[in-house]
């Protein structure tokens, strides 16, 4: 008889709506990792339509939900009922999170004898201050109740983690892969794309990411606007979607530069979209490393970041950071200095840097297997 795969139980922070970062990342691990000797299932916390749901169970996984946390009586509920169901079921929980709130589900995880949990931080800070107070009362106590620490990057590990985690270098650093080949740069895909979304004779400014507070909409569109005053011809391609998706609108309206925006939303094809795009810029107030701007690099983008991003997502030369300290009109220059750059392929590059998601899939199968 066949040996059944290991399940490890992959518990989201969020309910998988709007297709973030982390989203993507385990969305891609799962699709490369051997799924005869290791399958997912999905724990997310709170409602509404989830665009994965029929993938994941193509591929043989399983969805639950939760409420979110600020609910917590609804939540311990749920969440006790989940694991008592499936006692036994799960040896490992793999915990993505953004900030220490995840702790209860660590803390729950273990009051049921889960074996093995897994804290990965995905984030490398917060603006909003709830989240800096609860972070700092709780994330002393992960080390207490986690089995293994992961991160996406050394600010990650900073972030989630107690001091003697990182002095120790206990944590593992995880690299957030892409399928690089997918990314390859290609001229006509490029022109059809172009074609398609009527910005043939555009420079365009791209971005991609949740439409969030985190990633800075708002100063985007301030620096947009100074584009727009020396450069005419210019459109903004915002791929991702988001609870902000109508206040960004309303920005856009009240600056005037509504009708030079596209908002693509939630996308499958952002490989393709990447590559009608002439800079990426990326102003996020905060990131654990920020994969777009992996993909884009990966295309041969040039790509303008805020300067508190870690220096581990430049993996190229085509990188340049700026402090959001400085003006959108500082912002659009810059950007317009790199307006007639030749796009040039990346993909063995970033190969060579070993952010293949081949790899990082065989190394977390690997990791799975021996600790099961």
């Amino acid at each position: 008889m066949k040996n059944e795969p290991i399940r490890i139980l992959q518990c989201m922070p969020t309910n998988l709506v709007y297709g973030g970062g982390i989203e993507n990342f385990i969305m891609n691990i799962y699709k490369n990792i051997d799924r005869s000797k290791v399958e997912f299932d999905f724990l997310t916390h709170g409602v509404g339509d989830n665009y994965l749901e029929e993938e994941i169970e193509q591929l043989g996984g399983k969805i639950y939900r939760v409420p979110f946390i600020k609910d917590y009586k609804n939540y311990k509920k749920q969440m006790s009922k989940l694991l008592t169901d499936n006692q036994g079921r799960y040896n490992t929980i793999h915990i993505h999170a953004s900030y220490a709130i995840s702790y209860f589900d660590a803390k729950l995880a273990k009051s049921y004898n889960i074996k093995n949990i897994i804290m990965h931080s995905h984030s490398a800070s917060t603006n909003i201050r709830k989240r800096k107070i609860v972070q700092s009362i709780l994330k002393n106590k992960i080390a207490n109740i986690t089995s293994y620490q992961f991160a996406c990057s050394k600010e990650a590990a900073q972030w989630m983690f107690p001091k003697q985690i990182i002095k120790n270098k206990q944590y593992k650093i995880i690299k957030n892969g892409i399928c690089v080949e997918n990314y390859s740069f290609d001229t006509t895909v490029r022109q059809r794309v172009r074609n398609e979304l009527q910005i043939q004779e555009n420079f365009v400014i791209g971005h991609v990411g949740r439409l969030s507070a985190a990633k800075n909409h708002m100063f985007l569109l301030e620096v947009f606007k100074e584009i727009v005053k020396q450069e005419s011809k210019t459109k903004l391609l915002l791929v991702g979607d988001g609870e902000l998706k109508e206040k960004i609108k309303q920005k856009a309206q009240e600056l005037g530069i509504l009708k030079q925006i596209i908002f693509v939303g939630h996308s499958e094809k952002v490989q393709e979209l990447l590559q009608a795009m002439d800079v990426f810029v990326f102003p996020s107030l905060f990131e654990g490393f920020g994969l777009a701007v992996l993909e884009a690099q990966t295309t041969g983008l040039p790509c303008f970041l805020a300067d508190h991003i870690t220096k581990e997502v430049e993996v190229t030369d085509l990188v340049e950071y700026i402090s959001l300290k400085e003006s959108p009109r500082y912002w659009a220059n810059k950007i317009l200095d790199k307006k007639e750059v030749k796009r040039e392929n990346k993909v063995e590059l970033v190969k060579k840097q070993k952010y293949d998601i081949k790899d990082i899939a065989k190394e977390l199968e690997e990791f799975y297997i021996k600790i099961n």
